[in-house]
């Protein structure tokens, strides 16, 4: 059965969500100087090299992966997932203008700066997580995801984490921040979207609209 507009809405709303979320987070990580995690980290490295903001490459990474997405699991693409791959970097571009426009500057301390990345961390696994959560075409990057949890029998949780340490080293190598967030990166957003999704679930799950 076709669900009404007013479901499809909600689903739309929740992924726009999740996306703004998840593009705050990776902005927290990017201003907190304590290193990034690994996807933003080859992003970061990426748009040194060619002269351009990290939003900017990860609306062409985000694309990229929508391509390989499309050729190997189609089914799972829909709405959500043009939204998430079209917007993420240019919301990750409008935190940076944000943060910008209001002169913030960057905690002095490692401590301060260690808080900052971790918050960072945690709102973009909690921003995967809930972009998933209506099953209205997820993220390009976690249809890639998905398939390769299929396929090795393994938890969202340890593939998201082995797919950023693959990041991580080649966006060590083009020149991407590397530092104690880049650990907690490459092992916090899988498991804060992991155990955020879990959690949504649970709680919310039964009263959102899922599906196309």
């Amino acid at each position: 059965m076709k669900k009404s507009i007013s479901a499809q809405v909600l689903q739309t709303a929740i992924v726009l969500l999740g996306t703004l979320i998840c593009g705050l987070g990776i902005q927290l990580e990017l201003f907190s100087g304590a290193g990034v995690d690994p996807l933003t980290m080859f992003e970061e490295g990426m748009g040194r090299t060619l002269g351009t903001a990290t939003g900017n490459v990860a609306l062409g990474v985000n694309c990229l992966m929508l391509v390989l997405a499309f050729l190997i699991n189609r089914r799972r693409i829909w709405v959500g997932t043009a939204i998430t791959a079209l917007l993420l970097g240019p919301s990750i571009n409008l935190f940076a203008g944000i943060m910008a426009g209001l002169e913030l500057v960057p905690p002095v301390g490692l401590a301060g700066r260690l808080a900052m990345n971790i918050a960072g961390v945690f709102l973009c696994g909690a921003g995967i997580a809930v972009y998933m959560l209506p099953d209205y075409g997820v993220g390009a990057m976690e249809v890639v995801m998905i398939f390769l949890s299929e396929r090795l029998h393994l938890p969202y949780g340890p593939v998201r984490i082995g797919m950023d340490c693959t990041w991580g080293v080649i966006g060590f190598c083009l020149g991407g921040t590397l530092g104690i967030g880049t650990v907690i990166g490459a092992f916090g957003i899988g498991a804060s979207m992991d155990f955020c999704l879990r959690w949504l679930k649970r709680v919310v799950g039964g009263r959102i609209p899922q599906g196309r």
